[in-house]
C-alpha cells in the first residue's frame, strides 16, 4: 500500500466536516482532536486521538463519501497519508463478514457522535494544558 507523510502545525485543520473525502490518516507523532458541529453550530471536540491511531476512515463507508466530524492538529503532527484507491483495495480483499462489521461499527458511531455533539447546546469542550478536556458553560 502507498503511503505519503504529511506535516501540519499545531490548530491546523487536517479535515473539515462535510467536505468530500479522499484519504485515510494515521498518527505518527502528535494528537488531533476530532471534531462535531451541534445544531447551534458550535465546534463541539468530541475525541483526541494519539500517536499510531487512525482517523479520517468513516467516509469510506458512507454513500456520500463526505467527512462526518472535522480534525485538528492538537500539536505539531506527522501523519502517514492512504489515498482512496489503496484502502478501497485493502477492503475489497478482506472477508465480507468484515466489511460488514466495519460497515455497522461506522454506522453506529456517526449515530453516537451526532447525539453525543447535540448534548452540547449551552456548553463547550475544552482542552486543559494538561491535555485532559472539560465541559464548560457558553453563557
Amino acid at each position: 500500500m502507498n503511503k505519503v507523510v504529511q506535516h501540519f502545525n499545531k490548530g491546523e485543520v487536517i479535515i473539515s466536516e462535510g467536505v468530500q473525502g479522499d484519504r485515510v490518516y494515521r498518527i505518527v507523532s502528535g494528537d488531533v482532536l476530532i471534531c462535531k458541529k451541534n445544531e447551534q453550530g458550535k465546534i463541539i471536540p468530541i475525541a483526541k486521538l494519539q500517536e499510531g491511531e487512525i482517523f479520517g476512515e468513516m467516509y469510506l463507508f458512507n454513500e456520500s463519501k463526505t467527512r462526518s466530524a472535522s480534525v485538528v492538529a492538537a500539536d505539531n503532527l506527522q501523519v502517514e497519508v492512504y489515498f482512496t484507491e489503496d484502502m478501497q483495495n485493502e477492503l475489497e480483499n478482506a472477508a465480507p463478514e468484515i466489511r460488514q462489521m466495519l460497515n455497522s461499527l461506522t454506522k453506529r458511531l456517526q449515530k453516537t457522535t451526532l447525539g453525543f455533539a447535540g448534548l452540547f447546546r449551552e456548553k463547550m469542550i475544552v482542552e486543559l494544558p494538561d491535555g485532559s478536556m472539560r465541559v464548560v458553560d457558553t453563557h
